[in-house]
Parts: structure tokens; C-alpha cells; sequence
């Protein structure tokens, strides 16, 4: 989403509502019992455009604010108690904790003269939201843990229920749902994973991963790094670069296709990962088999690092995390620590740090709040992951 380029100095720095986002249990956070696999999360998205409207793309600011109107109107009517909130409005730090939820995309597209009628209603849980004037007029997103089966999907996706032959969207008979992005039109519907797959870094198998993704028409894409503050100094070119690659977290997308429904997407993005999936998985074995001790001895210096550092860079925290996440799902850690770190990776980033603070904080102050969050997090935890 674009930042405002000066916050309204009359906004509070911090608000009760924001405050109680950045502390609500994320929606992907299922039963920590359950032993962890390579799918952290699915986001399910559906795009929809009025009829007689041009897209957000070509229309005129009058144009886009009578699209919000129209929208808020059609949340208003059915929203079930969302919250929403205009996005210009709102002080980068907010931004920044609102894209590590999962309720705005990592990669904002750009408006100029338009950032005013973006709008942004969430269930309170974080489960489900709609986006008004990101590229289509209407987005409606949904997040859930895991891979879930594709039949369970629809009755979790709040939009599909306003898809019956009154729904006011520019619909064509041979192409579907029109969309200002090619790979939107037809279902007029994407899917996105955020997967952790540390065994196929390990050994060097990513390549060709992605490139089996590639030819199935799966878009392959490392999971972004948190923005900086925009007062604090970005940090050493090799924290960035070092949390793609021990992180392990890749965010994978559909890339549409005419004459699909919604169930017929999810199932062919579901299908589309198993191999992957499967391979991680044999890896993982093979490395437990082959190289416990080692495993274990980089497992117990990645849990002192989370445990015990007075600061943590974010792509510190992240390869770190990592590594014990993989333990967790062999059997070497409490498997309840998976849920714990996922949970981290999203509450120990810039913005949520920045919001429960109330300010932006400078990189060494942001590497310090991280420290004490993570050790803080582990010691309540520490009857369950000693």
C-alpha cells in the first residue's frame, strides 16, 4: 500500500485499535500440537471489479472515490462488524505491521494522486478482509494455516457469497471475471503459500524447485524482508541477503488461467506443490538420519542465539528461527516451538515493534526491543520448548 508521504500530525501515534491488532493472536495460528510442515500459511484472494467503472489504473480521483463510496457501502451492508480503516491515514509504522499480518500485499502497487480512496476493512481476528482501490476495485482476502483442503475453502471465503447473478461485477460470459491484471481474469481468484523449506536449502535442491514451479505456472518468490524505519539506517547490505537464504521462506502465487473455478485453482496450486513439499520433506529425514549430532549441535546454537542475544537483527532472528523450526518438525525440539517462532517472525518485525513502541525506532533500538521480544516469548514459553 503507498505510505502517506507526511502523516497527519494530529493522529495519535498510536491507537487503542492499533495496539490491540498488533497484539491479537495471528489468524494462521492453528492447534501448536499438531507437528509442523513446510506450509506456514495459505492466502486465498478474490478480485472483483464494478461494472461501469474503468480500473483503479485509468480512473480519475473523482472516479476512484465514487468507487469507495459504492465499496464501503457494500462492506457496510455485509461486513459483519469489520473494522476499516482509510490507508492514507494511517502512519507508516501501522503500514509496515498491517503487510506483516497478511492484510496488505508485500508489494504495493502505486497510485499517484490516488493513495486517498484505498481502503482497508478487517475482521478483527485478522481472518478475513477487503481491499478497496488495490489494482481491482474490490479485494477480498482470506488467510488460513497450512495447506487446507481446497473443497473446505469456499465456505471460508466471505466474498464468494456475493457472486450470484444480481452481483454488480464487470463480468464477461467467455472471459469471466474482467480484471486489470491478465492473470485475474475468468475465476477472477489467486492463492498464495508462504513455505519454509530449510532442507532444500541446506542441501542446494532450491533451483530446481523453482524451476518445477516455474513450468507448472507457479510464481516462486522469496519472503520480502521487513522495511526499515524510514529515520533508521537499513542495515548491512548482508543481513538482507542472509535472511533470504537461511530464513527459508518463500512465498508461491498462482498465476490465474480463463475457464477455472475456485475450487479447480486450489486444487491445481495444491497439486502443484506436492513434489515440492514431498521433497522437502525426504530431505528433512535424510538429513536426521545422516547428520543428527551435527543437526543438533546447530540446533542448540540457533536456540541460544533466540534465547540468550541481547540484540537480534531481524535476519538473525529469522535464520535462526529456522533451523529450530526444522528440529521442531523432525522431533529434536517440542513441536509446539514451530507455532511460537512463526508467530515471532511476524510480532518481532519493524512495524509491530514500531507500534507497540509508538514511534519508529532506530535500528539499534529495533534490534534490542527484537532481542528482548524473542528471549521475553521463550520464557514464557519455556515450560513447553526447554
Amino acid at each position: 500500500m503507498d505510505s502517506p508521504d507526511s502523516p497527519d500530525p494530529a493522529l495519535p501515534d498510536r491507537t487503542p485499535s492499533d495496539l490491540a491488532l498488533a497484539s491479537a493472536p495471528l489468524a494462521w495460528q492453528g492447534n501448536t500440537d499438531v507437528s509442523p510442515g513446510p506450509v506456514i500459511l495459505t492466502r486465498t484472494l478474490t478480485y472483483r471489479n464494478f461494472a461501469g467503472f474503468p480500473f483503479i489504473a485509468s480512473a480519475p480521483p473523482t472516479v476512484c472515490a465514487r468507487i469507495a463510496e459504492k465499496a464501503l457501502a457494500r462492506i457496510a451492508a455485509g461486513s459483519g462488524g469489520d473494522t476499516v480503516r482509510r490507508l492514507a491515514d494511517c502512519p507508516a509504522r501501522v503500514i509496515r505491521m498491517l503487510r506483516e499480518r497478511e492484510l496488505l500485499p508485500q508489494r504495493a502497487v502505486v497510485f499517484p494522486g490516488k493513495k486517498d480512496f484505498k481502503y482497508l476493512a478487517a475482521a478483527a481476528s485478522g481472518a478475513h478482509w477487503t481491499l478497496v482501490n488495490e489494482v481491482e476495485h474490490m479485494t477480498f482476502g482470506s488467510v488460513r494455516r497450512g495447506l487446507p483442503d481446497p473443497e473446505t475453502l469456499p465456505a471460508a471465503h466471505p466474498s464468494l457469497e456475493l457472486d450470484g447473478d444480481a452481483a454488480p461485477w464487470s463480468r464477461s460470459q467467455r472471459y469471466g471475471f474482467l480484471a486489470s491484471d491478465p492473470s485475474r481474469i475468468g475465476p477472477g481468484v489467486g492463492v498464495e503459500a508462504l513455505l519454509h523449506l530449510p532442507a532444500l536449502a541446506l542441501s542446494r535442491q532450491l533451483p530446481h524447485a523453482r524451476n518445477y514451479l516455474a513450468a507448472c505456472g507457479v510464481a516462486w518468490l522469496p519472503h520480502s524482508h521487513p522495511l526499515p524505519a524510514p529515520s533508521a539506517p537499513a542495515g548491512p547490505a548482508r543481513d538482507r541477503s542472509a535472511s533470504v537464504a537461511d530464513a527459508a521462506l518463500f512465498r508461491l502465487r498462482t498465476r490465474g488461467g480463463l475457464g477455472s473455478d475456485f475450487r479447480e485453482v486450489h486444487r491445481a496450486f495444491a497439486l502443484s506443490l506436492q513434489p515440492v513439499l514431498r521433497l522437502e520433506r525426504e530431505t528433512r529425514e535424510r538429513c536426521a538420519q545422516h547428520y543428527r549430532k551435527r543437526l543438533e549441535e546447530r540446533l542448540g546454537l540457533s536456540f541460544r542465539v533466540l534465547s540468550e542475544a541481547t540484540t537480534l537483527t531481524y535476519a538473525e532472528m529469522s535464520g535462526a528461527a529456522s533451523l529450530v523450526r526444522m528440529g521442531a518438525c523432525l522431533g529434536l525440539r517440542d513441536p509446539q516451538i514451530a507455532g511460537i517462532l512463526e508467530e515471532l517472525l511476524v510480532i518481532a518485525s519493524s512495524g509491530h515493534l514500531a507500534v507497540t513502541s509508538g514511534r519508529d525506532l532506530a535500528k539499534e533500538e529495533e534490534d534490542f526491543a527484537r532481542a528482548n521480544v524473542v528471549r521475553l516469548s521463550l520464557l514464557n514459553h519455556s515450560g513447553e520448548v526447554g
